[in-house]
């Protein structure tokens, strides 16, 4: 029983990431469903960006290149249910976290200042069935 256990603890977590994986690339917006000013100010700063996926099947990397920075994020933390995205530079980490239902949390996290501003994304899949 304690072999089934270990298996499923250790298969199921990558079934979530391949799953959320499977659906790219993704469009994705500001969320109209949070408050009117949080909306706005998510239109000004990010508005909209289309995610592809790069895989490196050499070292087994994962990325993503967003469309709104022109920048590759490179795959930092998995779980059961989410992705967590970075792009890591002397003075800021740009962020982009998905979560199993495709809500995307897109942040800024400037070093010096301690300073960090996120914005509430939804998306959806481009992909063609």
């Amino acid at each position: 029983m304690k072999y089934v256990i270990i298996f499923f603890s250790l298969i199921l977590p990558n079934m979530a990431f391949t799953e959320i994986l499977e659906k790219f690339p993704l469009a994705c917006i500001c969320d109209k469903s949070i408050n009117a000013l949080k909306y706005f100010d998510c239109k000004q700063k990010v508005s909209g960006t289309q995610l592809d996926i790069i895989e490196n099947k050499k070292n087994k990397n994962v990325m993503i290149f967003s469309s709104f920075d022109e920048k590759n994020y490179q795959l930092f933390d998995e779980d059961n249910l989410s992705l967590i995205f970075n792009y890591d530079t002397e003075d800021y980490i740009s962020s982009i976290s998905i979560e199993e239902n495709l809500d995307l949390v897109f942040s800024i996290s400037y070093k010096e200042y301690n300073k960090k501003w996120a914005y509430d994304l939804k998306c959806v899949s481009l992909k063609k069935d």
